[in-house]
């Protein structure tokens, strides 16, 4: 009796045994399920968090009236006038900023095609770059500030037309001379942040200099009328290969490469004021003349006025030492042609 109980707690206890395998198996089949069921969210549902939330109704968007007066695609419409005047800053502040380091891309600034500017038309960015490059050739040394406290602007649309006043300067090699004024410019800009029109529309305070004496001063002669020059014999035609024109015969003046600004910047970066004169307070001008050869080098280099105290030796070695000019021109041929230039001795005040 006894041996049949204990026969019967040992198989007690082995059913006890096998049901707490059997409860890790059912543990072991659940966490493989849980796997499987992330793995695939994971790999095969974008957004698997949304299987959790809640269908949302659609929501029906009506289409705008024709004529109606909202642009959903202009930007600067949900902007405050504080917002649009900053961007507006900040983009003709860039555009300034291109156009001094001699940058000009008119797909950075302009639209594809442009409706005004510089009052011309319809322009492509191809004719837009011409225009603007035949426009700078008389504007050198342009300097422009732009008075950022004249900005105004008002909305038209989708677009912004904004003006704002600039001080600019530069020389002008057509007519040789040194213009500055003060420029009120126009600019409309579309939704989609690019110039469709550019223009001056007011000018003041406008100021015209000749050139400085310590420019190129080529040597006056007085003016020969066509009926009053002298018929040339075929035979002498040999001796006008050699003959030295003034400036104003010529139909093309002669000058130092890179125009009146490079000249200017190679007599400061070159000369050298004498101590002795110095010393002395001896100051003024000097003039040199010479004769610039049909290969635009120089000769027949002279003082013809002088001031002394080695100042008039200077003024030589500076000419001698020029590189080479453009010649002057007629009728299609080089020529050589007279010419002259003041050179300055001045202590610093």
């Amino acid at each position: 009796m006894a041996r049949t109980q204990e026969k019967t707690d040992d198989q007690i206890e082995e059913q006890t045994l096998i049901q707490k395998d059997r409860s890790l198996l059912y543990m072991g089949v659940i966490l493989g399920v849980i796997i499987l069921v992330m793995g695939y969210l994971t790999f095969f549902v974008d957004e698997p968090w949304k299987l959790f939330k809640g269908k949302k109704e659609a929501v029906k968007v009506e289409a705008l009236e024709e004529n109606s007066d909202s642009s959903l695609l202009d930007e600067s419409f949900s902007m405050s006038d504080e917002e649009v005047r900053s961007s507006l800053v900040k983009f003709i502040e860039a555009y300034y900023y291109d156009e001094k380091r001699g940058y000009f891309d008119p797909p950075s600034y302009f639209a594809n095609i442009t409706e005004t500017f510089y009052n011309y038309h319809n322009l492509t960015y191809s004719r837009l770059k011409d225009l603007y490059w035949q426009r700078r050739r008389d504007m050198e040394n342009l300097k422009r500030i732009w008075i950022v406290s004249s900005l105004k602007f008002e909305r038209q649309g989708d677009r912004i037309v904004t003006t704002h006043w600039v001080k600019e300067s530069y020389f002008r090699p057509s007519t040789r001379d040194l213009y500055s004024a003060q420029v009120q410019y126009e600019f409309v800009i579309d939704a989609d942040g690019k110039i469709v029109s550019l223009r001056d529309v007011d000018v003041k305070n406008e100021e015209v200099r000749p050139l400085e004496p310590d420019s190129m001063d080529l040597a006056p002669v007085e003016a020969v009328s066509p009926q009053q020059r002298p018929i040339v014999e075929p035979q002498v035609a040999t001796n006008l290969e050699n003959k030295v024109y003034n400036a104003n015969e010529v139909d093309v003046q002669p000058e130092f490469n890179g125009g009146q600004r490079e000249l200017i910047k190679y007599v400061s970066s070159n000369i050298k004021y004498p101590a002795s004169a110095r010393q002395a307070n001896i100051q003024g001008k000097v003039v040199v003349a010479f004769i610039i050869e049909k290969d635009g080098s120089l000769s027949d280099i002279k003082v013809t006025k002088g001031i002394g105290g080695g100042c008039d030796e200077e003024a030589l070695r500076l000419v001698r030492n020029s590189p080479k000019w453009k010649p002057g021109v007629l009728k299609g041929s080089t020529v050589r042609t007279n010419a002259s230039l003041p050179i300055t001795f001045q202590t610093a005040q």
